[in-house]
Formats: structure tokens, C-alpha cells, sequence
């Protein structure tokens, strides 16, 4: 299959969830590319407006026009590749529903999971015209579907995140042996371009050749700025590389000793050993059939009950094409993250495990583990930091 290996076994993955969610056909509409599943999905797109489908019997078309055709056609993902070239999409969009007469329709519409609201207004208006009267009372959310297909990874996925994990592993090796008292955060950051830049690689969040989130103070989703390290300082690094479309996303804490120190002061040391406390106690609650918010809820308790502050976020996300790749949430029940703590843990997902602490006027830690969730609980992909990473004097 080689390059459409993925999007075959995702489609594979479909037919199986449409069965079993008791939808008959979901339909994917597009036009120059415009919605974000395809990658995903079909793993192909179309200038013009363009349909996929794919139905609970196991079967799957593509609808587009002649100058669109060839690569969907060599992509070799559908059982039916239908044409149309001055009569436009609509009419051979209705007369393959009309044939195949779903019960069920599922569309790409969402009001709490952008990566499942695809569908625009304008499109779902022409799809009512196109198809007729009657026909809205048949369309459903795929939500439910799209999101366990970004969740539930599929073999080739699982290869993908794990190379990413090693490669991003590796580069954090080298690169925290270059660092050195008094670089600033910019030329920290630069030196992980080095190392990706070395194995043609590209940064997980941007998809491009651009720094991670380094940082000495003002701890935020940032880039890196002008602060230089100093001895006493924490150091925080966020980073993670995409590897063929799949990323992996880790985070790491180091301590710059003082003239004479041998070790991070004992309070230092005491907060870390508590975030890798919660990230076990995480990791150890992470089971398929667990909720969400309940994973959550574990590390937050673990460190609340040793008297350090709140986690301010999530305790783990989704990790996929993307970082941050939506569905079941490791988050509390906060009215900001909606319904996605409420989410099921499966069997494939993957997921990061972040219990951080932000000390007001102390250190800040930050571990961020990538685990796998298996039948019967988490297995690690990442290699644990176990221990705060130590940057010596200037030499």
C-alpha cells in the first residue's frame, strides 16, 4: 500500500465503526481541500467540489471532477471513483445516495470538536438543495466516529508516533549536553534546529523547521526569547518532531547549579519528585474504559494532597497528526474543555501525561511523558526522566 498505507487501514478502521454505531453512510464534502480529516481519511483531495463516502456494508466512493481523478484513482482507497465534469457534483451526488438509500447520513458537523466540523454552512446549504426535502432529517454528526478514528491509532500510526518519540528523545540528549550557563533561550532553541536539521526533520507543532518553547521565566505557550540562563535557574523545554505526519510530544526540566552545588536545592527536588509522583499515579490509572476526568482527578489529588499548587491545565492530551489531537481529554470538568474529560479511554490511544506545578516565586517543573494505552493499562513510549537534569558552571 506504501503511501496510502495509513489512509487504508483508517478506512478500514470506518467501515468497522460505522457498523457498529449503527450509521448506514458517511459522506466527507470538499473543495480545495477544506477539511481537515482528509489527511486522515482519504488521503487524498480535490480542487473542485468533491465527495467522499464510505458505508457501513464496507464499501467506499469518491466523487469528483475529471482534472481530480487520476491521483484518487491511483490512490486505489475506493471501490468506485465517479467522474463528473460540466454537469458538476450534484447530480451524480444524488442520484449514488438515492441508489445506495441510507437511513442515516453522517457529516462532518461539530459544536464541541473542531477537528470534526469540517462541513461549512455554505456546503451543507447546497447538500440540503442538491439532495431535497427531507432528506435533513436523515443527517447525523460523525463526531463520534471521526474522533475514535484520530483516537484509536492504527498500526502504521503507532510505528509513525513511536519513531517520533525516539528521534525526539535523541535529540534531547545531545542538545543537553550543548547547553551551558548563560546561553539564552533563543540559542538553546537553536540548537535543537541543529539537531533536526542534522535528520531532516521538522518541529511537531509547526510543521517546519522552528524551536521549541524554551523557557527560563514566563511560563506560557511561547518561543523562545532573549533570557539567558543564570546558576540557580529552572529550565523548561517542550519539544517534540513530526515523523512522516505523526508527532511525538515531550517535555523536560533541568536545574543550573550554583558555584558549589552538586545537586538541585532540597524544595527543587521535592516538587519534581512530586510531579513524577502524579505522573505515575497517572499512568497507573490509565485503563481502557476509564474516563477521562477520573485519570485526571488522580494526579491532581496526589499533588494537591502534598500542599503544592493546582495543575492550571490538563493533565494529558491526545498525540497524533498533531499535538494536540482532540477527543478523550486526561482534564478536569472544567466548563472550558467541554466534553472532551467525559471521553472513554481506549485500547490505541495515545496520550501525553503532564501534571505540572508553576511554585508562585519557585520552580517550575514540567515532565511530559507519551504513553500507549493497551488492553490491560498504559505502556510508556517515552523514557522517564526520573530525575531533574543537571547543567553544570561555565567552564
Amino acid at each position: 500500500m506504501g503511501k496510502y498505507q495509513v489512509n487504508q487501514e483508517k478506512i478500514t478502521q470506518a467501515y468497522n465503526m460505522l457498523k457498529d454505531s449503527g450509521i448506514d453512510l458517511w459522506m466527507i464534502l470538499t473543495s480545495e481541500g477544506s477539511d481537515p480529516c482528509l489527511p486522515l481519511i482519504p488521503g487524498v483531495k480535490t480542487v473542485g467540489p468533491g465527495a467522499f463516502i464510505f458505508t457501513s456494508a464496507g464499501t467506499s466512493y469518491a466523487l469528483c471532477s475529471s482534472i481530480d481523478a487520476q491521483d484518487i484513482e491511483e490512490s486505489k482507497l475506493f471501490d468506485e471513483v465517479i467522474k463528473y465534469s460540466s454537469t458538476g457534483l450534484g447530480e451524480p451526488l444524488k442520484k449514488l445516495i438515492e441508489n445506495l438509500e441510507p437511513k442515516n447520513i453522517a457529516l462532518n458537523f461539530s459544536q464541541d470538536e473542531h477537528l470534526c466540523d469540517g462541513l461549512t454552512m455554505g456546503r451543507y446549504r447546497w447538500l440540503l438543495e442538491t439532495l431535497g426535502k427531507g432528506y435533513e432529517k436523515k443527517f447525523v454528526s460523525s463526531e463520534k466516529i471521526l474522533t475514535r478514528l484520530r483516537s484509536i491509532k492504527s498500526p502504521e500510526e503507532l510505528r509513525r508516533i513511536k519513531e517520533a518519540v525516539r528521534i525526539t528523545q535523541e535529540i534531547y540528549d545531545t542538545v543537553l549536553n550543548q547547553i551551558e550557563v548563560g546561553m539564552s533561550e533563543i540559542e538553546i532553541g537553536q540548537l535543537f534546529i541543529d539537531e533536526m536539521t542534522q535528520r531532516d526533520v521538522v518541529s511537531a507543532g509547526s510543521k517546519a523547521l522552528t524551536p521549541p518553547i524554551v523557557m527560563k521565566e514566563r511560563i506560557a505557550h511561547r518561543g523562545p526569547g532573549e533570557a539567558r540562563l543564570v546558576p540557580g535557574d529552572f529550565l523548561i523545554m517542550d519539544f517534540g518532531v513530526d515523523y512522516e505526519g505523526y508527532v511525538a510530544d515531550i517535555a523536560r526540566t533541568a536545574y543550573v547549579l550554583k558555584e558549589g552545588e552538586m545537586e538541585a536545592p532540597p524544595y527543587f527536588q521535592e516538587v519534581f519528585q512530586t510531579a513524577h509522583g502524579a505522573i505515575t499515579a497517572a499512568i497507573d490509572a490509565i485503563k481502557p474504559g476509564a474516563k477521562g476526568f477520573e485519570v485526571d482527578e488522580v494526579a491532581r489529588n496526589y499533588i494537591l494532597e502534598r500542599n503544592l499548587p493546582e495543575i492550571t491545565h490538563a493533565t494529558g492530551h491526545q498525540v497524533g497528526r498533531i499535538p494536540h489531537d482532540g477527543g478523550t481529554l486526561l482534564g478536569p470538568r472544567w466548563d472550558r474543555y467541554g466534553k472532551a474529560p467525559y471521553g472513554l479511554i481506549e485500547e490505541g490511544m495515545v496520550f501525553t501525561v503532564e501534571p505540572t506545578i508553576f511554585v508562585e516565586n519557585g520552580p517550575a517543573v514540567l515532565v511530559e511523558e507519551n504513553i500507549v494505552v493497551k488492553t490491560k493499562g498504559a505502556e510508556l513510549l517515552s523514557k522517564r526522566q526520573d530525575q531533574l537534569f543537571l547543567i553544570g558552571p561555565k567552564k
